[in-house]
């Protein structure tokens, strides 16, 4: 899928390669199941805070 964003940066294909699965709502389900509502409620917004700033330091440093 993320092969197919010809017209995205690097950046943002691997944003999307590194949120797209752990924030999927199947883990969401699990995690509200196994965790508690209150974890699955922050762990989306904390994970995506986490990794733009991640994919946008290895752009850096790879470009």
């Amino acid at each position: 899928m993320a092969a197919s964003l010809t017209s995205s940066s690097l950046t943002s294909r691997l944003v999307f390669l590194v949120v797209g699965p752990v924030v999927d709502v199947n883990l969401i389900a699990l995690q509200s199941g196994t965790f508690g509502r209150r974890f699955a409620v922050r762990f989306a917004p904390v994970t995506f805070a986490v990794a733009v700033p991640a994919a946008l330091a290895v752009a850096w440093v790879v470009w």
